[in-house]
């Protein structure tokens, strides 16, 4: 049954100056998980309010459940069997009340019974975990517990068509996890789900995507057939890793470095040629959706100017925390952490919402004192000299909206104490590499997300600090935007020789480091390079295989009855087997095989296993 079907639809603002959506054809059947997927600003939200009838389309047809939500009399005979999320975290609940009224409050406002309000409720605080919270008031939860309970709250009528607008933005992997698994429970009685998201790996979770970018469908349909390329996908690594992502710039511009691992996209055998003679290794991988994105797009070699090189480098022990504590009365956000980061390293600093995470990046800055142990920037220990040695880039970009780049350039550069002539020196040789010369008297309030992203990091560099510390750097952008970011990051540490301290969310970009943290509850559970971390987490939960079958949600089930360690992906199962897999074990399992391939362990897959051995429960 066709729940959605949308032909032709553009929707506008600003009285039709800026299209959003361009004569987009999509359709969404009954019990599918439709997930639209993209950078900010490709359309996603557009295309969800619209359907949800939140904002008019101003072009083309849309039909909900056979109405047309520009009719508002028309559309309200199917509204109540719609539910909307909108984007960001908490924005559908009321802070003040306990988790337990918001759920009551929405109940009452969709004129559900007082019986099926209670068991509804019962239900809803079970699923997502939220049940011995559910006094507590909204505006004290983590990230991913506001989306979970957001969902409750769309959820809490029974709706046939569940709309969420990026539930997963700005919470952690494990949340992310979890809001996937409460998504697919609702799937399984019967709810149809549209989801929007940033995140590509997140494609694979559905049976059909729309990726999108400026307003327009880049590809659409099931994830595998998205992800298939023109050309083949291939990972190069070895001892001169370096020297062949130079040398594939020569023949294609789809050339990505993650970590010490190069990866293409490339017709034919020309990857061969090109790398004759170099110490790599050469292997084909299957192509993920990232990989049709940047061959469609294609990619930018970017090289930063000499001008921006540090004045010093770090000593070879960068940043040295001893078991620092930080406690606010008898909490303790950051209880005993120990690590070094090395001189010219890029250090990766993981772990859930409420981790403790920003309070300890805060400490290192000299913004919070340490309540025990010790830390040592570069050396120093004194709170405005770290201020002087590093360079921070935060998560909200710290620029002011209403001013233009070059202004912001020049007051970040007054704030750092570097003079004016030097700023228009630097910005003179950068603002072109970097792509945005055509911006530098454009208000900040204008800009694109990648170009604002850009701009923000060259603040945090002004002063050419030898540390700099990166938050949540690349959230929202694309993959062509965060490739030109990490060459620019990759540049100042590798070739400049100084230190970079990364949190991210983006698990995928955890590959970019050489060395990774993980925190959990205010402690650091693990610490070591991707590759190692993968490794140990093969060892404790076994070979990774992808299990292709007719009904997902029954086959998890039935594994994980059967003793498997399972997780649901879209219209596949991800199952983890100590040696082989046995297919008489999942036929006993009573799952219906339709193929098998062997999969790899994910950066998702290190970071959940060390959360939950860090709680206990694995």
């Amino acid at each position: 049954m066709r729940v959605v079907e949308g032909k032709g639809l553009t929707v506008t603002y600003r009285r039709g100056k800026v299209i959003a959506v361009k004569g987009l054809d999509f359709k969404v059947d009954k019990g599918e998980v439709y997930i639209l997927i993209g950078p900010d600003g490709a359309g996603k939200s557009s295309v969800l309010k619209s359907t949800a009838g939140v904002i008019k389309y101003d072009g083309g047809s849309l039909r909900v459940f056979g109405k047309d939500p520009n009719r508002e009399r028309e559309f309200q005979k199917v509204r109540e069997k719609i539910s909307f999320m909108p984007q960001g975290l908490g924005h559908n609940l009321y802070k003040r009340l306990s988790v337990k009224e918001n759920l009551e409050f929405f109940a009452d406002l969709y004129g559900v019974s007082e019986r099926e309000k209670r068991e509804r409720m019962e239900l809803l605080l079970k699923v997502t975990g939220l049940y011995p919270f559910k006094e507590r008031k909204a505006g004290k939860l983590s990230g991913g517990m506001m989306q979970k309970l957001g969902i409750c709250c769309a959820l809490i009528h029974k709706p046939e068509l569940l709309i969420l607008d990026e539930p997963t933005t700005g919470v952690d992997p494990v949340s992310r996890r979890e809001i996937w698994k409460l998504i697919y429970d609702f799937v399984k009685e019967g709810v149809t789900v549209m989801v929007a998201t940033s995140y590509l790996d997140e494609a694979e979770r559905g049976s059909s995507i729309l990726l999108m970018k400026g307003g327009e469908a880049l590809s659409q349909g099931e994830p595998e057939e998205v992800a298939r390329t023109k050309g083949r996908v291939f990972v190069v690594e070895g001892e001169d890793y370096r020297k062949a992502y130079e040398k594939l710039w020569e023949i294609t511009n789809t050339v990505r470095l993650k970590g010490k691992k190069v990866r293409a996209v490339c017709k034919g055998e020309r990857i061969r040629e090109v790398l004759k003679g170099l110490k790599v290794e050469i292997r084909e991988v299957e192509p993920e959706i990232e990989d049709f994105f940047v061959e469609k797009v294609g990619l930018k070699r970017v090289k930063l100017p000499e001008i921006l090189r540090p004045k010093t480098i770090p000593p070879e022990e960068a940043v040295v925390v001893k078991n620092v504590v930080k406690a606010f009365g008898d909490f303790k956000a950051v209880n005993g952490v120990s690590f070094t980061i090395k001189s010219g390293e890029i250090f990766g600093l993981l772990g859930p919402n409420g981790a403790g995470k920003t309070t300890l990046i805060k400490t290192i800055l000299g913004l919070y004192q340490p309540t025990e142990g010790e830390i040592l920037v570069a050396g120093e220990r004194e709170r405005r000299k770290i201020k002087e040695i590093i360079g921070y880039m935060s998560q909200k970009f710290s620029l002011y909206t209403d001013l233009t780049v070059m202004e912001n350039l020049k007051l970040w550069g007054a704030v750092y104490g570097v003079s004016l002539e030097e700023v228009e020196e630097i910005v003179s040789r950068t603002a072109h590499i970097l792509g945005f010369e055509s911006y530098l008297k454009v208000k900040v309030k204008a800009l694109p997300l990648g170009i604002k992203q850009r701009v923000s990091l060259l603040s945090a560099l002004l002063h050419k600090p030898p540390i700099v510390f990166l938050d949540e750097p690349t959230s929202g952008v694309d993959p062509a935007e965060r490739d030109v970011f990490w060459q620019v990051i990759r540049t100042y540490s590798k070739d400049f020789g100084a230190t970079v301290l990364v949190t991210t969310h983006y698990l995928d970009e955890a590959e970019y480091c050489d060395r990774l943290l993980l925190m959990n509850m205010g402690r650091a559970v693990a610490v070591g390079a991707p590759d190692e971390l993968k490794k140990r987490t093969k060892e404790e939960l076994g070979e990774p295989f992808i299990v292709y079958t007719k009904n997902p949600f029954e086959a998890e089930e039935k594994l994980k009855k059967s003793g498997f360690k399972a997780v649901i992906y879209g219209k596949k199962v991800k199952v983890f087997v100590k040696g082989e897999l046995d297919l008489n074990r999942l036929k006993e399992a009573g799952v219906k095989v339709l193929r098998v391939k062997r999969g790899e362990i994910s950066m998702e897959d290190v970071f959940v296993n060390e959360v939950e051995k860090s709680m206990g429960n694995s």
